[in-house]
């Protein structure tokens, strides 16, 4: 029986056969009649799409993602007549024929045995190829020939092609090849190169059957013709002569899937005489309504059953991790049903939390549009640093996969992360362009990919890369967190896919305790030598289980200090935009910032600025956000400086650090802030160990407080010559009883160590008026709202010291201290500080009038002057007169103590002004005798002074 219905299928061949090949012969005489000298071209190129029932019945197969029964394409060339008569020949001989099939059309190779290039070369009559590869019929009409109908292999293809066809005319072989355009739509290509000039062809048509292993086949499966006629085996037992597929039935062909009209094949041909030709027709309902143009239809009805998976190298809460990513599209290959859409975008978004690592940009790269040549057949010549990881695409197309990495590409504008798949194989080269989305807000990734190829794809591997510097880091919380993918085919059918991975304190399921804020500070002078000049650092982190940075207030010891008059203070303005110029800048920053142990660190800049949130001083602390090649703009960061007005200790407040750039969570981990502007930062005299003490809050609502050591050395090698000036009187303020203006200068050369405290203990003969203080006194509320009277003003203040430009002055207020009998004296000093200087008056029982000035700062002030005025509101005068001899031999006593430790003491005449001359030349005369008739001589050694 089996015999018997292969040999009706043959017959049925046979007569299909012979009426297309006295068809053929018809063509052949009738384009014998054009005149010869038309010109190289193509006169037919046109093709079929059909479906054939088993009665032989043709209908056009339209159905989207179907595999249709055959798919013919037929190409006439130009002709002329030959030199002998009847004789017909191309107007050249193609060489080169290049046929562009419809974008989503396509043919899978893998589902039919191969035939190997020996095997089709040894064809003659019968066939050495395996009959499970063939996958169509060629009829072929040349000059040389009669009219032959010969099958079409599946060949295994050469290195870097990734399929292959052919066949054989009389003794000539012709390849085909499949290549995917990746120059352009990645739609698929067939190539006919470098045909034989020995037998030029006229005609040809080439049908290819959507399921070689279909029965329907089976009457056109394994005969060849020979000089026309067709040769048959013999003995039809044999099993060579079977012509049933030892292969279970699958889709060699596929529609495409997109159902936007009549698609369109392309063809360009060359000649071997340099001309080429064009021609292309549209998809059309077959003969004879072969007008009726017709394209996919029915893509509602092309299933996609997409879905996207993602999985953490390592499941370390906060922490950089590799990942990777499953596209998968089954693929079944029945040949009745529908295949699977092809991918057409796809919109992955990433759990909250989990975000762009910065610490991926050490070292990190982008690679240029002109590095990529989308568009072109171009390898991308990327750099190693842009490569962030690899891929993996399974096609059932290929017999390998298809294998590559993901890189970065150049930023642009809006759109600043840039990826670029590459995977190659084959001879297949697929770049696909894919961006990725923080939210500006959260730093939530979104990623997109669209306008994929249209091409099947069981699975999409996606691999980037780990270790401590990989582009992710995973959220801090642990639990369940998912991945949300929108996929869209091109036929238009969006599935929404869900992944999800868990996250612990390790990795291995730890769960996390509560988020903790544990910061560690490092802060000291570079040189801690007591009045020396250094650079000081500060230094504040957390770890990644901590909780993100946000602020920091740093109160700075007593003394350690810093030389404003060094610097020019930047303006308001400038310093908020971060363009203050170089003579404002005293230090520099560097900031880590992402997860891991090894967080990217950016170099910045620190300026001092003028008054900033109440403060007489600020600092701009300016960080271009340059990461790798990503340009993030300029984070400025302010801080104030404030003078503590009774110590002069420095206490810094810093406004929050930045938390995201450009959709990039910044986490912060470390910031290092260095002043070490030559001469700027001053050390305190004070050997005395102190601390440095910081405040440092997270952006979760925690704050800690850490104290750091402080002490500087060699405070005793400091000099120490404080030297000090008393003027008291003027003309007419001199007699007893009366007030009398005072003036007490004191002078540092710079270098010393800084006074401690000063004890000034004026003579017997001067005294206090204690009701002009009590008078005029204020209270200390008063004092330090600055609301005294002015008309309570008892004297002036002038404080100079290197530190600042200018001076500072203020008035000098009497001040009720209620634990004292007598007011305090208060000195307000004004100026770019605000400081307050309190003198304790007391009169021991020896009646003097002392005042001890206890909590001098240790800050280095070259001259300060005090001055009280005289009149109904003068503090002191004289009790009896000043001007004679008893009273101008009394002397001050003057302590003086150095925050280094050391101590002066001092007993000093008062130098009285407004005795008058006579006076005074009778004085400088007693201490002339005294000295044995010197005075003269000291009066000329003056003069040559002068």
């Amino acid at each position: 029986m089996r015999n018997a219905t292969a040999v009706a299928g043959k017959e049925a061949w046979k007569r299909r056969w012979l009426l297309l090949a006295a068809a053929t012969l018809l063509a052949i005489t009738a384009s014998a009649v054009p005149a010869a000298g038309a010109g190289f071209g193509i006169t037919r190129f046109d093709g079929d799409v059909v479906n054939r029932d088993a009665l032989g019945v043709v209908t056009a197969a339209t159905q989207a993602g179907s595999h249709p029964d055959e798919v013919t394409a037929y190409i006439d060339f130009a002709t002329r007549s030959g030199a002998l008569p009847g004789l017909v020949v191309p107007e050249e001989d193609a060489k080169d024929i290049r046929v562009d099939l419809p974008v989503g059309f396509v043919g899978n190779p893998q589902v039919v045995t191969k035939c190997r290039e020996p095997e089709l070369e040894s064809v003659q009559i019968g066939t050495d190829c395996p009959r499970d590869s063939q996958v169509g019929v060629a009829h072929v009409i040349t000059t040389s020939t009669a009219p032959q109908t010969v099958p079409v292999f599946n060949m295994e293809p050469p290195p870097g092609v990734p399929g292959a066809f052919g066949f054989r005319i009389a003794s000539v072989p012709i390849h085909l090849r499949a290549v995917v355009r990746s120059d352009g739509d990645y739609g698929l290509s067939i190539l006919v190169p470098r045909l034989s000039q020995a037998a030029p062809i006229l005609r040809t048509s080439l049908t290819f059957w959507g399921v070689p292993a279909d029965p329907k086949n089976d009457a056109d499966r394994g005969w060849v013709v020979d000089s026309g006629t067709r040769v048959v085996c013999a003995d039809t037992s044999d099993p060579s002569c079977s012509t049933t597929s030892g292969l279970p039935p699958q889709a060699f062909l596929t529609n495409p899937m997109t159902c936007n009209g009549p698609v369109e094949t392309r063809l360009s041909v060359t000649s071997w005489l340099g001309s080429s030709a064009h021609a292309s027709f549209f998809t059309h309902l077959p003969a004879p309504d072969q007008e009726t143009l017709v394209g996919p239809e029915g893509c509602d009805r092309v299933p996609f059953d997409a879905r996207l998976t993602g999985t953490p190298v390592k499941a370390r809460a906060s922490s950089p991790s590799g990942f990777s990513f499953d596209l998968s599209v089954p693929q079944n290959g029945n040949p009745t049903g529908i295949a699977q859409g092809h991918l057409k975008k796809a919109v992955v978004r990433l759990p909250e939390g989990m975000s762009v690592n910065p610490s991926s940009a050490s070292g990190l790269a982008a690679c240029g549009d002109a590095q990529i040549g989308l568009g072109t057949l171009q390898m991308p010549s990327c750099p190693d640093g842009s490569k962030i990881g690899t891929l993996t695409i399974d096609t059932p197309l290929l017999s390998d996969p298809l294998t590559g990495a993901i890189y970065l590409r150049d930023p642009l504008p809006g759109n600043l992360f840039r990826l670029l798949l590459v995977a190659e194989g084959s001879g297949v080269l697929i770049k696909l362009p894919g961006t990725v989305t923080p939210d500006p807000v959260t730093g939530q990734l979104t990623a997109t990919f669209d306008n994929n190829p249209q091409l099947p794809f069981s699975n999409l591997h996606l691999e980037f890369k780990d270790g401590p510097r990989a582009p992710l880091t995973l959220p801090p919380a642990c639990g369940t967190h998912t991945i949300v993918s929108d996929l869209t085919s091109w036929s238009g059918k969006t599935t929404t896919s869900s992944s999800s991975f868990n996250v612990s304190r390790d990795g291995n399921g730890a769960p996390c305790p509560p988020r903790g804020f544990n910061p560690t500070v490092v802060a000291g002078l570079a040189n801690p030598v007591g009045g020396s000049s250094s650079a000081f650092s500060l230094t504040f982190a957390r770890g990644d289980a901590d909780q993100t940075l946000r602020d920091i207030t740093v109160d700075m010891p007593e003394g350690l200090t810093g030389v404003i008059a060094s610097a020019d203070l930047c303006d308001d303005a400038a310093a908020n935009a971060g363009t203050c110029g170089e003579s404002s800048r005293i230090g520099s920053t560097t900031t880590g910032a992402g997860t891991g142990e090894n967080p990217f660190f950016l170099p910045g800049r620190v300026y001092i600025t003028g008054p900033y949130k109440g403060a007489p001083f600020g600092m701009s602390i300016v960080v271009p956000a340059i990461a790798g090649p990503f340009n993030l703009g300029t984070v400025v960061v302010r801080a104030a400086i404030f003078v503590d007005r009774e110590t002069a200790k420095l206490r810094v407040v810093s406004e929050p650090l930045p938390t995201i750039l450009e959709g990039v969570p910044l986490l912060i981990r470390t910031v290092n802030v260095r002043i070490d502007k030559p001469g700027f930062m001053v050390a305190p005299t004070s050997c005395a160990p102190k601390s440095i003490a910081a405040r440092v809050g997270s952006n979760e609502g925690a704050s800690a407080d850490r104290s750091v050591r402080f002490q500087v050395g060699s405070c005793a090698s400091l000099p120490y010559k404080p030297k000090m000036t008393i003027r008291m009187g003027k003309r007419g303020r001199t007699k007893g009883r009366i007030t009398a203006p005072l003036e007490v200068r004191l002078d540092m050369t710079p270098g010393q160590a800084n006074n401690k405290s000063v004890a000034v203990t004026l003579p017997r003969n001067v005294n206090a008026r204690l009701e002009v203080l009590n008078r005029y006194s204020c209270t200390l509320e008063q004092f330090k709202s600055e609301t005294c009277p002015k008309s309570n003003r008892l004297g002036t203040a002038v404080a100079v010291t290197p530190l600042l430009r200018d001076p500072l002055v203020g008035d000098v207020f009497f001040v009720r201290n209620p634990a004292r009998r007598i007011p305090d004296v208060m000195v307000g000093l004004r100026g770019q500080v605000a400081f307050d200087l309190a003198g304790r008056v007391t009169i021991p029982r020896n009646l003097t009038l002392r005042t001890n000035f206890d909590l001098v700062p240790d800050v280095p002030i070259t001259k300060f002057t005090l001055r009280f005025v005289a009149g109904r509101k003068g503090p002191v005068g004289f009790v009896e007169n000043a001007c004679t001899k008893a009273a101008r031999r009394e002397r001050a006593k003057l302590v003086f103590r150095a925050h280094s430790g050391k101590v002066v003491r001092v007993q000093q005449r008062l130098k009285i002004v407004g005795c008058g001359r006579r006076a005074v030349t009778r004085a400088r005369g007693r201490r002339g005798a005294r000295r044995g008739g010197k005075a003269k001589k000291g009066r000329r050694g003056a003069a040559k002074r002068k």
